[in-house]
């Protein structure tokens, strides 16, 4: 169905956009590099690191040629007004959503702390995997966070151990072969890496109107690749091992040297100086 008959989510879509630029304004410096290798049209998966658990999503959203849907696991939710408004949201923005299976969940499903049951998820599954397919068939744009948990997080999370990573989960492959089937669809994968460096306050930042940026968050893309829609088992886990290669690649850090270094050559290079000393 397209945006024009369904203004829930053109509005949705415009309240997401200007949180997102209110929040990265207070808190981020964001640059962007790689956006070239973002295709103008055709059906998109973005496969990015996960590290911080809302400027992350945030970033991409403003990035995405249009509005991005997220492939998004709910499981966290240990309330159910939480259940409630993330499905709300979801559905409204056209996310799927889904429930994590794997040790770190199934300890939260044996101790009750998630607002959903465990035989929930495969059916949760199964919805989000046709709509995801709807999605890429019609051109949109899929953000997927292959890791599955973020570095940073107001929920615990496996990589509070330091990990800077976790294996990449091959479903967004999967996702591509399957909207492929249809013998049309072209679907693109981009590998999204994120550095971030904490220039002030907290590790975990606190929501307040700040003076000072608290991240300094480079975003960048690479070049795309695809699979093919009927790929083998073992073409599937070298796409998902080049892409995650990429990702670990793209999400080096860079130093504040480089960072001054191109600063300083940007404001040599500047109209403004330039027509000044013209």
């Amino acid at each position: 169905m397209s945006r024009v008959t369904r203004p829930i989510e053109s509005l949705v879509d415009l309240l997401i956009d200007l949180f997102a630029r209110i929040t990265l304004a207070l808190y981020v410096d964001l640059r962007v590099e790689g956006r070239e290798h973002l295709p103008p049209t055709g059906g998109v998966i973005i496969a990015s690191r996960h590290y911080h658990f809302v400027f992350d999503a945030l970033a991409l959203e403003r990035l995405a040629r249009g509005p991005a849907h997220f492939w998004t696991a709910l499981d966290w939710s240990n309330a159910a007004w939480q259940r409630l408004g993330m499905e709300l949201l979801c559905k409204a923005a056209r996310w799927p959503f889904m429930l994590r299976i794997d040790q770190y969940s199934l300890d939260r499903f044996a101790r009750g702390e998630s607002a959903y049951r465990l035989e929930e998820a495969h059916p949760l599954l199964r919805v989000a995997t046709q709509q995801a397919v709807a999605l890429l068939r019609a051109g949109e744009t899929l953000v997927i966070f292959p890791e599955a948990y973020t570095s940073v997080d107001i929920f615990p999370t496996p990589k509070d151990d330091g990990r800077s990573f976790m294996p990449f989960r091959p479903g967004f492959a999967k996702l591509a072969q399957l909207a492929e089937r249809d013998g049309v669809t072209h679907v693109s994968i981009l590998p999204a890496g994120f550095s971030y460096e904490r220039l002030t306050g907290p590790r975990r930042p606190a929501w307040r109107f700040s003076r000072h940026k608290l991240w300094q968050v480079t975003l960048r893309l690479g070049e795309p690749t695809s699979i093919a829609a009927r790929a083998t088992p073992a073409e599937v886990d070298a796409v998902v091992a080049q892409v995650e290669r990429a990702v670990h690649a793209l999400s080096a850090p860079i130093s504040r040297e480089v960072v001054a270094s191109a600063q300083a050559i940007e404001a040599v290079n500047s109209p403004e100086r330039q027509a000044h000393h013209g």
